[in-house]
């Protein structure tokens, strides 16, 4: 079958476009080669193959579309007659070998590619990175940019990045590395963008690369704000212990007072009792009393490991002048109640005899809805009488209040002190 007798049939339509097809392809392998210095011995029989098609087709067209057009000036009527007589097969032939062809070009090229990177290889490559790279001349003018500066740039300066002069301006100064620093006009990144000098080829050139530091300022502006809340939180403890140093000093004096107030009271109340009442008094007693409140007055304990009781301090301190003190109720074993009871009982013994000019205290200590409640009641020809909350009685208040309590006192016919912890 020859070539006219294949028009004739359906296998025109296929050899017409695969011969398109191909030459087609075989123009952009052309262009390919002819970009690439390095691949010329591939060009000169590309450039051959795609005559050879290009004659081959325009005989095609011509001896298909006006054979049997007789006004029609034909181009190489003998040649287009002689091809068309020769077997269909010779075309087909053809076509799969200029396919071959067109195959192997391609897989040389991108052999090439993949060994000796081009120009738009090594472009593509840097639109690809996460950084920004630029490059531009002395004068600022650049040469040549990647996707992510150029993105930098317009979001910056609101234009494309053609000289530096305007990024450099519209960029903040970092302090901490003397870079600069692109932080975009909405607050969604912020770009460390660093300039530098090269050489080239004895060539200065000016570098820009930009890299994402957003992750890392949000940290730091997190770690600044923590920061000044710790230096609040310090400054509110140094308050605090400004204040819990007062507090202690004020309590230790306010024990102090008490101590030297209610130990002189009772030295002096015990030696008045003796002058009054010789015989009542135990004068060893008294004068071992004396000796144990210079000694706490002077700070001069001896070494001493055995701990006192305070309530049985205090009532025998009340024994020692001439206060007999009767307990009523569950009394608490220890701790912050037991002494102020101690003091309470020690106290109302002192104005007792002093005031009062009794001999006789009654205590009550009741325990209900959590709570104690002492009631010490004096006993004595002046009970009744009023008496100005001074002294001893303020240090009182101040140490039962301390400890969230309250302190009440009634002279009606009896001088009544309640307190309840």
């Amino acid at each position: 079958m020859t070539i006219r007798e294949a028009m004739l049939t359906s296998l025109r339509e296929i050899l017409l476009a695969w011969l398109m097809i191909l030459f087609l392809l075989q123009l952009y392998s052309c262009l390919q080669l002819r970009n690439n210095k390095k691949l010329k011995k591939l060009a000169v029989p590309s450039l051959l193959q795609f005559l050879a098609l290009s004659v081959l087709m325009t005989m095609m067209l011509d001896g298909i579309f006006h054979y049997n057009d007789s006004y029609y000036v034909r181009t190489w009527p003998g040649v287009v007659e002689a091809l068309f007589a020769l077997p269909a097969a010779l075309l087909i032939g053809y076509e799969v070998l200029s396919t071959a062809y067109l195959l192997f070009t391609r897989h040389m090229v991108r052999s090439f590619r993949a060994q000796n990177p081009t120009e738009g290889a090594v472009k593509e490559t840097l639109d690809l990175l996460p950084a920004g790279i630029a490059f531009a001349e002395e004068n600022g003018n650049v040469v040549l940019t990647n996707l992510a500066m150029s993105g930098v740039a317009q979001a910056m300066t609101g234009r494309i990045l053609m000289n530096t002069e305007p990024l450099r301006d519209a960029c903040g100064e970092d302090p901490a590395t003397g870079n600069r620093l692109a932080a975009f006009p909405d607050g969604s990144q912020v770009w460390q963008v660093h300039f530098a000098k090269i050489t080239e080829h004895d060539t200065p050139y000016l570098q820009l690369t930009a890299t994402d530091v957003t992750l890392q300022v949000r940290a730091n502006e997190e770690l600044q704000s923590k920061h000044e809340r710790l230096q609040k939180i310090r400054r509110r403890l140094d308050i605090y212990n400004r204040q819990a140093e007062r507090i202690i000093i004020a309590q230790e004096l306010l024990n102090a007072r008490m101590q030297v107030h209610n130990e002189t009271g009772h030295v002096l109340l015990a030696s008045r009792h003796c002058l009054d009442h010789p015989g009542s008094i135990d004068e060893a007693k008294l004068l071992l009393l004396l000796r144990n409140t210079n000694a706490s007055l002077l700070k001069e304990y001896e070494n001493d490991d055995t701990e006192r009781d305070p309530l049985i301090d205090a009532m025998e301190m009340a024994e020692s002048i001439g206060v007999t003190v009767n307990l009523a109720g569950a009394l608490p074993s220890d701790g912050v109640r037991r002494t102020i009871l101690a003091a309470a009982v020690s106290e109302c013994a002192t104005n007792t005899r002093k005031h009062a000019d009794g001999n006789y205290l009654n205590v009550t200590v009741e325990d209900a809805d959590d709570r104690f409640r002492f009631r010490i009641t004096s006993i004595g020809p002046k009970a009744g009488t009023v008496i100005n909350e001074s002294g001893g009685l303020a240090s009182l208040r101040s140490l039962v209040e301390n400890v969230n309590g309250e302190m009440q006192i009634t002279a009606d016919s009896e001088l009544t002190l309640t307190i309840s912890l």
